[in-house]
């Protein structure tokens, strides 16, 4: 009984982990190669702990290059009041066009 309540237990944790991080706004689920697409960016502000979560996720030097190599996105950015080197992390929509990045 009690063997039986341990491995319903750690395959509980197992999916509700694995359930988490598939939900997780934080997660870079387009390719850097992408952004040379993308002709508009939304930025959303995050706090330490997001940044933290961002930083496993993201190459930050080289989404921060790629921003910089579009000039579409690069204005975006500073049309929000936003600048290159505060990008941590992005997102995106399925067609690439449009990215949600994330900066500190």
């Amino acid at each position: 009984m009690r063997f039986t309540k341990v491995i319903a237990t750690a395959a509980l944790l197992a999916a509700t982990t694995a359930g988490v991080a598939y939900a997780s706004p934080f997660n870079a689920n387009m390719s850097l190669n992408a952004l040379s697409d993308a002709y508009f960016a939304t930025v959303l502000k995050v706090n330490a702990s997001e940044a933290r979560a961002l930083a496993v996720d993201v190459d930050v030097a080289a989404l921060q290059q790629r921003i910089k190599d579009n000039p579409f996105l690069t204005r975006s950015l500073m049309d929000q009041g936003y600048a290159i080197d505060q990008i941590i992390g992005l997102d995106s929509d399925s067609d690439g066009a449009a990215v949600t990045f994330y900066a500190l």
